[in-house]
């Protein structure tokens, strides 16, 4: 098993960012939206995936040029993360974008892109386990050679930081992996990007650079539902980003947008899942920039109007409870029955609390009933 996750490790690594989809964050996630659970301790998931659209770049009005020609343009983008259990409620996660189109004069992708760096404290429980709370600080590196670029969440040249609360609803709180559960995140995005170049001479064609006037911050949101089966989870996101201070007006993409994401995540063993995903976005195709990357009347959306989505995700170690989401193959019989007897022992705890309360509220009926009997005597005495 070992060596075969190495060896797959291995070919996704070398292989091209763009076989594998997606631009979903680290730990415990939806394709879009984060849950407020936490990874066991010393679990090590490794995640590769690519998103990508395409549309025909055709020209708008009766005045075509003769010698136009309709052109497809692609945005592909390509990531692989590794995410790693601290301790019971932290996580850390480590991102990097392997494979960006950025539809540039003197470079036509990133190859790779840029890094980010998420660490996530959650699985807090609350009302009977069934919710749980967690808050995520995510932050992001410029590596990649060109940014700015269009179809895309605006990637400024410039450190980022974002912070995250996240709340997660369990219908099982004993099995979570095993029963619907509802997803929320909300969260604060700072770009950094005030004095960063957005524009060189070779694709502006003018003597100075262009660079940001100030510094632009989102509010970023999710709102999630997962119906797992045995072999199969059932997902829909609506998730988005909506600027608090927009960015500059040359930047390709400073409007807000919103997606719907219906997806399936296939689990043919404990170890090892595929996702498949579309975003579509609702959000209109609103023009608030001074550029556009296609020029004037071609048909191009400023973000995508669907996404494909691919995925795979690993886990490398199952960590110090690997019992606790699932039983592997190979699972040792006596960690089974420990995990059984305390899975066991829990909801015979509860369903004694409940049946505690039950006795507890028929005997306080009793006794206002018989309270109010002993009322009506003493009325009649008088």
């Amino acid at each position: 098993m070992f060596k075969f996750n190495a060896l797959l490790l291995i070919v996704l690594i070398v292989l091209p960012g763009f076989i594998w989809a997606q631009g979903a964050g680290g730990s415990k996630s939806l394709l879009r939206v984060q849950t407020a659970s936490t990874l066991q301790p010393r679990r090590l998931d490794f995640r590769s995936n690519t998103r990508f659209f395409t549309k025909l770049g055709d020209f708008i009005g009766s005045s075509k040029p003769v010698n136009f020609s309709a052109v497809n343009f692609w945005s592909v983008q390509g990531n692989t993360m590794l995410t790693y259990g601290i301790t019971d409620h932290f996580d850390a996660t480590f991102k990097v974008n392997v494979y960006q189109d950025v539809h540039k004069t003197n470079n036509e992708a990133n190859t790779p892109g840029d890094v980010a760096f998420d660490l996530k404290a959650g699985s807090f429980g609350g009302a009977g386990n069934r919710f749980q709370f967690g808050v995520m600080f995510s932050m992001v590196l410029p590596s990649g050679e060109s940014h700015n670029y269009p179809f895309e969440e605006y990637a400024p040249d410039a450190v980022q930081f974002g912070l995250t609360g996240l709340i997660s609803y369990y219908n099982d709180p004993f099995l979570m992996d095993r029963s619907y559960s509802f997803h929320i995140s909300a969260g604060w995005h700072y770009y950094n990007d005030a004095g960063k170049t957005l524009f060189d001479t070779t694709e502006t064609g003018t003597s100075t650079e262009i660079k940001a006037g100030n510094n632009a911050s989102s509010f970023k949101y999710g709102l999630g539902f997962s119906y797992p089966t045995e072999l199969f989870d059932l997902n829909l996101e609506f998730w988005g980003n909506a600027f608090i201070t927009q960015p500059d007006s040359f930047v390709f993409s400073r409007e807000s947008f919103a997606y719907i994401t219906p997806s399936i995540r296939f689990k043919p063993r404990w170890w090892v899942n595929f996702d498949l995903g579309l975003d579509v976005r609702v959000s209109n195709d609103t023009e608030e920039s001074k550029v556009s990357f296609s020029g004037a009347g071609l048909n191009l959306p400023n973000y995508a109007s669907w996404r494909m989505t691919l995925g795979l995700n690993l886990v490398l170690n199952g960590g110090d409870y690997r019992f606790k989401g699932g039983i592997g193959e190979q699972g040792d019989v006596k960690n089974k029955v420990n995990f059984y007897d305390r899975l066991l022992h829990e909801r015979e705890r509860a369903r004694s609390i409940e049946e505690e309360l039950r006795r507890l509220k028929r005997e306080r009926e009793q006794a206002e009933k018989e309270l109010e009997e002993l009322r009506q005597l003493l009325e009649e005495e008088k």
